[in-house]
């Protein structure tokens, strides 16, 4: 009996091991779905588990090796922390066996600097293929760069297994470039622009405080216009200015402790009785279309590649410009109105 229950005991902690530790991940590398979402939340635990904390968002197009996976999230290094993100709002990518040792360069050329290099039978993500040589481009730790194809097992795949995995990856940077795309139509960034300079570019007249530390970055001005009027609309943008500085959640609700793009003006509206759904593509099916340049304090501005992909909204201040919650990095901010797929007006007076 005493041997059984030892074997019992054993297979009882296999059994909880695979019950509780992370998976890990069979591929290898994520990158964010911009067809999806602008920005994904970063996580100190699982999606859900008590005690979760946001600790930061992913809206750059940066690659992040897979860690694992637990859940509906995966788990990455993020700030030198291991951190969890939800797997729904990105690409996979796909990594490669070496089949000899290799060498990492700085570019798709062999006489270029060697930053990294690999063992045969190790594993290294491929970021995408170079169509013009026969060098992909790798990631390798914190090292991205170049190395030969034919130093890694898909150099052995069949033409057409090949041509279908470049099709998958150019598919993947299509999104990426819509996306880009998209942001330079409506002189928008992914990296910070001073608020000041955003003005200028967009030739709205704001107010600055003067002789302010140049040096100090943490410190951030928010600049926006106290709209006159008694209209529902003034009055949903001034309520909306009330929320400047706070962050930025994907799929939050909340104004003062995070809420995204569609929520954010979802809650607006919602203090005045009018109610929206939690999607900026739905948003845009609501009130009367306004031509850009006629916009009033209130109109929500809805950004995209086209009417069937609608990915942003805003609320316009009248005066061309608009508050938002634009993203994980920047949460709720004041913008140029930039160049809108369409305008909406909700209420008429």
């Amino acid at each position: 009996m005493r041997k059984n229950r030892k074997i019992f005991l054993l297979i009882s902690s296999i059994i909880f091991v695979q019950l509780f530790t992370l998976n890990k991940a069979n591929a290898k590398a994520l990158l964010i779905n911009y067809d999806l979402t602008e920005g994904v939340n970063v996580t100190d635990k699982v999606s859900g588990e008590e005690g979760m904390k946001f600790v930061g968002g992913i809206d750059y197009p940066d690659i992040y090796h897979i860690k694992g996976e637990k859940g509906n999230c995966f788990e990455i290094e993020f700030k030198g922390k291991t951190a969890y993100t939800e797997k729904a709002w990105y690409h996979v990518l796909d990594d490669m066996k070496a089949i000899k040792d290799g060498k990492i360069y700085e570019k798709a050329d062999e006489k270029s600097k060697e930053i990294s290099n690999f063992k045969e039978k190790e594993k290294i993500d491929l970021v995408d293929f170079d169509s013009n040589t026969n060098f992909v481009k790798v990631k390798k730790g914190d090292k991205t760069g170049f190395a030969k194809i034919d130093s890694f097992d898909i150099s052995k795949k069949d033409q057409k297994d090949l041509d279908k995995l470049k099709d998958k990856y150019k598919k993947i940077y299509d999104s990426v470039k819509r996306y880009m795309d998209y942001l330079d139509r409506n002189n928008l960034s992914l990296y910070p622009v001073a608020e000041k300079d955003k003005a200028e570019e967009n030739d709205i007249v704001r107010e600055f405080v003067e002789n302010e530390p140049e040096e100090d970055l943490e410190e951030v001005e928010y600049v926006y216009y106290t709209v006159s009027g008694d209209d529902i609309g003034s009055q949903a943008y001034n309520f909306a200015t009330n929320f400047i500085g706070n962050p930025y959640v994907w799929g939050g609700t909340s104004l003062t402790n995070g809420v995204d793009c569609s929520g954010f003006t979802q809650q607006v509206y919602g203090k005045f009785g009018i109610g929206l759904p939690h999607f900026a593509q739905s948003q845009a099916d609501y009130g009367k279309t306004i031509r850009l340049g006629e916009e009033k304090a209130g109109d929500l501005v809805f950004f995209g590649t086209s009417l069937s992909n609608i990915t942003h909204v805003a609320i316009a201040d009248g005066q061309g410009g608009i508050v938002h919650a634009a993203n994980p990095r920047d949460g709720i901010i004041t913008s140029g109105i930039g160049n809108p797929i369409i305008i909406k007006r909700l209420i008429e007076d």
